[in-house]
């Protein structure tokens, strides 16, 4: 099958495109996004660009982000606009050539609406998991005929257990004490003291969310882990923060509204390296508020 208008050519941003495409599907197929400056290196090491500076890569976005809008009016499907896995290594997005795509997406949930930087950021978050769960990319290329996913330089993985010695510790007075403090003291974990919380709110996973608050336009889901909470305890609690996050986000959806969610492990405790490394790599943020460190108010 013919290749898009947009990837034919010799035109240094129209044959790197076709070289780059396929490695974005194996990032995508690894739910991976890549920076302009990884792009860069990765299409120098592979021989297929001399260097050019990050920014020239808005060009080869372009050119996927044009062939896939051609492609889906080919094929009567959307497909998830692979593009916008290229992002800004400082702010963690793609560059405003992705904003068609937005408008797009808030087409599909009924807004029209201008966006600010906190709502424009969920929905690159949604696209973002549209490309990882797109089941077409090597239909994609093969259509194109392109090449099929290069290897990814692995991650570093070690070895983990499979069995876990979890605590009792959600049962604990200890847990109702910091989940009480943290519901009645919002701003003990950055939000204003005028948020307002609700404990054990429950999700249609049937799922209870220690405490969830409405802020500012956002809902913050903070899942609680007092001081007798062991290290699988604390692995877990970061595993529910991911799960709270994205169930009500996806309810959200549903609704027809922009998923502005995040979630938050409160913990009283600093995490151990390698727990801290799991989060970091999930993007599961924390806070530490250890009440015994805390003079109780009259």
């Amino acid at each position: 099958m013919a290749q898009p208008e947009s990837l034919r050519g010799d035109e240094w941003s129209k044959k790197t495109a076709r070289m780059v495409l396929p490695l974005l599907v194996a990032y995508a197929q690894e739910a991976r996004p890549i920076t302009y400056g990884e792009l860069g290196r990765e299409a120098t090491q592979r021989g297929w660009s001399h260097y050019v500076m990050p920014l020239a890569y808005r060009y080869v976005a372009g050119a996927i982000g044009f062939s896939i809008e051609e492609t889906e009016v080919e094929w009567g499907e959307p497909i998830p606009p692979l593009n916008a896995l290229i992002i800004n290594e400082g702010t963690g997005l793609p560059g405003k050539g992705v904003d068609t795509f937005i408008k797009a997406y808030l087409c599909q949930m009924g807004s029209k609406r201008k966006l600010n930087a906190a709502q424009r950021h969920s929905i690159i978050e949604e696209i973002h998991k549209d490309i990882y769960n797109y089941e077409n990319w090597d239909k994609l290329l093969s259509y194109y005929n392109l090449k099929k996913p290069p290897r990814l330089r692995t991650l570093k993985k070690e070895n983990r257990k499979t069995r876990y010695n979890w605590s009792d510790e959600g049962e604990s007075q200890e847990h109702k004490n910091l989940k009480r403090y943290v519901a009645t003291h919002p701003e003990c974990i950055g939000l204003p003291s005028n948020s307002k919380s609700t404990e054990e709110f429950l999700l249609p996973s049937a799922d209870k969310v220690d405490v969830h608050f409405r802020s500012e336009g956002w809902e913050i889901a903070v899942e609680v882990k007092s001081f007798k909470s062991n290290d699988d305890d604390l692995r877990r609690g970061i595993f529910q923060c991911i799960k709270y996050r994205e169930i009500l986000r996806a309810l959200r959806r549903t609704e027809e509204k922009i998923p502005q969610v995040k979630s938050l492990l409160v913990i009283e405790r600093p995490l151990p390296r390698e727990l801290s490394d799991i989060a970091a790599t999930l993007k599961v943020r924390r806070a530490v508020v250890n009440l015994n460190n805390i003079r109780p108010t009259r």
